[in-house]
């Protein structure tokens, strides 16, 4: 059973074919695969753990989401990219003027 049946069948609401509403109105986007990334796995080791909702969620790296909206290139990611572009810039201008 895909994550998406699980989550209807525990009381979500389809709203698109990978995209789910929760009882408290969360959309949850299940997502299978990532184009222009290394596996799974591999991603996994490098993403960030952040608290979302009181869950641990990993989030892959900024540089990661950059090759992958860089390999698919649909109409939305070239402002993405610039954005991600821009926030890379400032967090390595931070951590630059940062003593240590």
């Amino acid at each position: 059973m895909t994550p998406v049946n699980l989550a209807v069948r525990q009381g979500a609401e389809m709203v698109r074919n990978t995209v789910v509403e929760l009882s408290d109105g969360m959309l949850v986007n299940f997502i299978y695969a990532v184009d222009g990334v290394a596996s799974f796995a591999t991603e996994l080791r490098k993403a960030r753990i952040l608290k979302f909702h009181g869950c641990d969620i990993p989030v892959m790296p900024l540089q990661s989401i950059r090759k992958s909206k860089a390999a698919l290139m649909r109409d939305k990611d070239p402002v993405h990219i610039h954005y991600i572009d821009e926030t890379m810039r400032l967090q390595r201008k931070q951590a630059g003027g940062r003593k240590k």
